[in-house]
């Protein structure tokens, strides 16, 4: 019982192989070769965005850190003053 499912699952599978069209030995290797190359690309593609992207922030953030003024103060702001207010000075 077992082998004849065996059989007809083998001989199945086989008339199925061999109906494919262009089933040649290498067909294999070429379609894998192609999905790599599409695959390599798309990393690359990939990583120079992110490349871009972050030397586009950078350039945006020296730019803006070049046109500040040295006399305001963004993140300690008035601090020195609360300090001075707090003690009754």
């Amino acid at each position: 019982m077992i082998t004849d499912t065996e059989d007809l699952l083998r001989s199945t599978l086989s008339d199925l192989a061999a109906s494919v069209p262009g089933g040649s030995a290498t067909s294999y290797r070429k379609e894998q070769a192609r999905w790599r190359r599409r695959e390599y690309r798309r990393r690359c593609v990939v990583a120079v965005l992110v490349l871009l992207i972050v030397a586009v922030v950078c350039a945006i953030g020296l730019m803006t850190l070049s046109n500040a003024s040295p006399d305001t103060h963004v993140i300690f702001n008035n601090a020195g003053e609360a300090l001075v207010a707090g003690t009754g000075r």
